[in-house]
């Protein structure tokens, strides 16, 4: 039973994985959370509980913001592989929840054009 505190949301996106005894590999994220991210599956396989750091951008509203971030394989299977996020500052926490959950403002504003149709 896998345990969130954040809804997954599926993204299409480009990620650059920095492992300290491998070279840099640049693969696509599958989904992304508060918590971490899952990516497609490498090549070769990655080992649970490496260390790692993710390198990517997250769009929204037509702005572009990067982030780098250390993280944890907590998952590696035939598709995917999953990371915890170890660390990530403020601007990338709120960079994400704008990315997974959409603004107050807008909701309102959907809400209420939604009781005008009606």
């Amino acid at each position: 039973m896998e345990h969130r505190w954040s809804i997954r949301k599926s993204i299409q996106a480009s990620v650059t994985l920095a492992l300290p005894t491998w070279e840099k590999l640049q693969t696509n994220i599958c989904d992304i959370s508060l918590g971490g991210l899952a990516i497609t599956c490498p090549h070769y396989p990655i080992p649970v509980n490496a260390l790692v750091t993710l390198s990517f951008s997250l769009e929204r509203d037509g702005r572009v913001s990067y982030h780098r971030l250390p993280a944890q394989v907590m998952y590696c299977g035939n598709t995917r592989v999953g990371f915890l996020f170890m660390e990530s500052g403020r601007e990338t926490l709120q960079a994400l929840r704008e990315t997974l959950y959409p603004p107050a403002t807008k909701l309102s504003e959907l809400i209420a054009g939604q009781s005008n149709a009606a």
